[in-house]
């Protein structure tokens, strides 16, 4: 007759995992959430202006408001 496991004595819950140095399955920090994009805004600007807006966001790769927002809080850091 066979027997059967006992899995509580399988686990030991005293120790603790080695260290490998690879994160393990759900450890990996996640990036924080971007705030929404949910306020819109008209502006009237020189089309040279607007050209020159459009030309910074396909060199950095990044929307519009990206290039915008950047330049808004380097303009004023403190806030």
């Amino acid at each position: 007759m066979k027997k059967g496991l006992d899995m509580g004595s399988m686990i030991d819950t005293d120790s603790t995992p080695k260290d490998t140095g690879i994160p393990q399955r759900g450890a990996v920090q996640r990036k924080p959430k971007m705030e929404r994009r949910s306020d819109q805004m008209s502006i009237r600007m020189k089309p040279s202006t607007r050209q020159l807006i459009e030309e910074l966001a396909k060199a950095e790769e990044e929307p519009i408001a990206e290039i915008i927002e950047r330049a808004v809080r380097a303009y004023r850091p403190n806030r």
